[in-house]
């Protein structure tokens, strides 16, 4: 099947970096301002003849919407101008970004490192059917170069990292990352949902592909579920092909709502990054607090690194309680801004419980063995003001004075 080229004349050209650039002759169908959503399975040709150019690539267009539609194609373009890259590629969901990048590039006997605290379902995706089909999948305890530089001099293919990692937002040395790769011939792909591209470029600092859960600070709205991996244009061809065969594919309506939320991302991030620093600052001096995970304190084991690496340090961070568990609950009733859902990086705030939310099937034992410490809240910033953000967090604490 020869793959659908992108036609630039009904779709957006990419936004470089966060810039926004007014008047840019944009040529969409009807003369539509934004993208129009072309809500279609399969597109026509007039004759057999045309059939015949577009797929001998003498012609330019769509074919079926599992190997492309223009509403999508507007969104990877943008999205690749935010991230630098040459390509990127949109998937059903951020799990579905993962896992396609993990079929791609490992098989039996290759080595797959996961660096230090990853998001649960990719660590499950690992060790449970990446395993099953003889991928030796190796999980380091700490995201740390120093951690790294002691694995067994076996071949590595991929070596997988967060930044910052969820939920303690560690920030590993990514310069250190990909020298360590690039000596040991591995790949080194980095999950950047929680940065953003607009804090932070990994590719620019030599990793191979950047995957984010689009559903996320991407999106932005709580109002849709994608993915996306963005790297250089062979990998990207190699994915394509890869998610027409299992039909990962994003809807063009879904398309849409993302591309509308990244026109916005810069300065969603810049609120919520202000935020979240401030909220950082007032917790780490309250007498309930344990400690606070925000790599924009200079408590934070990564603070240097964030500061070199990152714009600022983004709208999520979390923290512990000296009561444990049952404080942490108690404070989870008691507030009343922020709701109570798994996710983050919307408009809304969110908090939880960490392990209550996200590990609910194996407890807090099992959460404590995968390194979450019971009791830890995990709060994502909105777009709320700071002052009533900081009340409400004030008026919970009391509840476990």
């Amino acid at each position: 099947m020869s793959e659908p080229s992108k036609d630039p004349e009904t779709t957006e050209p990419p936004t470089g970096g966060n810039k926004i650039e007014p008047g840019r002759g944009r040529r969409n169908a009807e003369n539509s301002l934004p993208t129009p959503i072309f809500q279609t399975a399969t597109f026509t040709f007039d004759s057999a003849a045309d059939l015949a150019a577009f797929h001998g690539g003498e012609s330019k267009g769509y074919f079926y919407s599992r190997y492309g539609n223009p509403t999508l194609a507007a969104a990877e373009s943008r999205l690749s101008g935010l991230e630098g890259a040459d390509a990127s590629l949109l998937y059903a969901s951020g799990m579905a970004a993962v896992s396609s990048v993990f079929w791609a590039l490992l098989g039996p006997g290759a080595r797959l490192i996961l660096l230090g605290e990853t998001y649960r379902h990719t660590r499950d995706f690992a060790e449970s059917l990446l395993s099953r089909y003889k991928v030796d999948v190796e999980i380091l305890p700490e995201n740390t170069i120093r951690v790294l530089e002691k694995v067994s001099e076996s071949p590595v293919r991929v070596l997988f990292t967060e930044i910052p990692s969820n939920p303690t937002m560690r920030v590993p040395e990514l310069g250190r990352l990909a020298e360590w790769a690039r000596g040991r011939g591995a790949k080194l792909v980095v999950d950047s949902t929680i940065a953003s591209p607009v804090l932070l470029r990994p590719l620019e600092h030599g990793a191979d592909l950047v995957v984010h859960s689009a559903t996320k600070f991407l999106g932005g709205h709580n109002d849709l579920l994608a993915g996306a991996v963005s790297g250089s244009q062979p990998f990207i061809d190699a994915l394509l092909e890869q998610q027409a065969l299992l039909g990962a594919v994003i809807s063009p309506h879904t398309a849409f709502l993302l591309d509308r939320g990244m026109k916005t991302l810069g300065v969603r991030v810049e609120r919520q990054s202000e935020t979240a620093l401030r909220l950082a600052e007032f917790l780490n001096g309250q007498k309930q607090i344990k400690c606070v995970h925000y790599p924009g304190l200079e408590s934070h084991p990564d603070h240097e690194t964030a500061r070199k690496l990152m714009a600022a340090f983004g709208g999520l961070f979390s923290f512990e309680l000296n009561g444990g568990p049952e404080a942490a609950d108690r404070l989870i009733d008691s507030l009343r801004i922020p709701v109570l859902a798994a996710g983050f990086g919307g408009t809304e705030s969110q908090a939880e419980h960490h392990s209550r939310m996200a590990y609910a099937d194996i407890g807090l034992e099992g959460a404590l063995a995968r390194g979450v410490v019971p009791g830890l809240i995990r709060y994502s910033v909105g777009l709320e003001d700071f002052e009533a953000l900081r009340d409400d967090l004030a008026e919970g604490l009391k509840a476990i004075a």
